[in-house]
């Protein structure tokens, strides 16, 4: 009867062992997503991924770090920073100084920048800028579109004055410190307008075709990490997902990170975030997949950025666009 008592005693504890191993939290891990901007309702698919758990579900834990680094690449590139949102063109940039990183998933699948002026200055095309003074902040994707509109219409970088005005593109418009800024054609005319200004856009796709904004991280990180690359990637998916199926909560979700709004504003950014959704997606991500981008339009991209002198010489498409993590 003893040897029996103890017996159950010990399957007791076995089992409530297993139990404890079982229900106990996953242990999360940290990891940092360079933003590389300021809070912002396009950020949507990592804010909802963050408040409807998806992070926590991987065993993630995100923090997103707002600094404007100009060498966020470099630093998701040797590990310092997990992972980045940064633009196709960027990406191609850095692999073109052998920064290894690597494109993991779309957000843009159309590339948003575009040169912005008031309607009264007459700036139509790309031609009406020489002898004129462009904010923008000088690095980035923002200047990388603005040199390539300048080239593709023939002009030379002397024959515009460009200004670093950092992220101050509406009031830099509004206050005529420039003549026309370079912003995102989803958010600065949209405000603009909002605010009851009549504006000109030149929107870069009708000069070039680049690769939108994305998920991106180092090579080495692939190579060491895959499996907390298909966490990341696939909380950050999920997010998108139910961005696109849920705007109204997504915006929602958004306001908490941008509490400094007023009842304008809050308008104001509906209106971006709107625009916005309508460029995470296209034709090709219609039918391959969503958070996907065309090999092809990789190629593209750099035999552009070869000709306008911006990268020395292509690189695999291979080596940069890795899309493995996402769903089928």
């Amino acid at each position: 009867m003893k040897k029996k008592l103890v017996l159950l005693l010990v399957a007791a504890v076995l089992l409530l062992g297993g139990v404890l191993f079982w229900t106990r939290p996953v242990q999360s891990r940290t990891v940092t997503l360079a933003m590389t901007y300021i809070p912002n309702v396009q950020f949507a698919p990592w804010y909802v991924a963050e408040e409807k758990g998806y992070f926590r579900e991987e065993g993630l834990e995100v923090v997103f770090d707002y600094r404007m680094d100009i060498d966020a690449l470099q630093l998701v590139a040797t590990g310092k920073m997990d992972y980045a949102i940064a633009g196709g063109d960027q990406v191609l940039v850095a692999r073109g100084q052998g920064i290894p990183v690597v494109y993991l998933m779309s957000l843009y699948a159309e590339f948003p920048p575009a040169v912005i002026a008031k309607a009264e200055t007459g700036i139509k095309t790309a031609t009406d800028l020489k002898g004129k003074t462009v904010g923008l902040p000088l690095y980035g994707t923002n200047l990388l579109a603005v040199q390539a509109i300048l080239r593709r219409a023939g002009l030379a970088e002397k024959d515009v004055h460009l200004v670093d005005i950092g992220y101050t593109q509406i009031p830099s418009l509004l206050e005529d410190k420039v003549d026309a800024v370079v912003g995102f054609a989803n958010n600065e005319p949209i405000k603009l307008k909002a605010m009851g200004v009549a504006v000109n856009q030149i929107n870069s796709w009708d000069y070039f075709s680049l690769v939108g904004h994305g998920l991106i991280t180092g090579a080495g990180k692939v190579e060491k990490a895959p499996a907390e690359v298909g966490k990341m990637v696939r909380a950050s998916y999920k997010g998108l997902q139910y961005a696109l199926a849920h705007p109204e909560e997504a915006f929602a979700i958004c306001l908490k990170y941008l509490p400094e709004l007023g009842e304008e504003q809050k308008k104001q950014e509906w209106e971006v975030l709107k625009a916005s959704m309508a460029l995470w997606e296209n034709d090709y991500t219609r039918t391959y997949g969503l958070g996907r981008s065309d090999p092809a339009s990789w190629e593209d991209a750099q035999q552009l950025m070869i000709e306008l002198g911006m990268i020395p010489q292509a690189t695999p498409v291979g080596e940069i666009l890795n899309l493995s993590f996402l769903p089928e």
